[in-house]
């Protein structure tokens, strides 16, 4: 798993843990991981994130999908 691939998967994994309805504003995931990533890469990782349809963004504020909450509960029932 590449570095990126393992943010991508520790947003999600964030987002799912938190109450269904319930997200995130995305400046405060970037600051959180502003240590590892650059703003550029953050938006990109959170741009394919949306595009494969695992999280929302509205008013810069990042919600897990369904799909994203399924996926999450197949890993932890594996």
């Amino acid at each position: 798993m590449s570095r990126k691939q393992a943010i991508a998967l520790s947003i999600v994994e964030t987002l799912t843990d938190k109450t269904e309805g319930t997200g995130l504003p995305s400046g405060h995931m970037y600051a959180a991981l502003m240590c590892l990533v650059g703003l550029s890469e953050f938006q990109s990782i959170i741009a394919g994130l949306q595009h494969v349809g695992l999280v929302d963004v509205s008013n810069h504020y990042v919600t897990a999908t369904p799909k994203a909450r399924a996926m999450m509960a197949q890993k932890v029932n594996a």
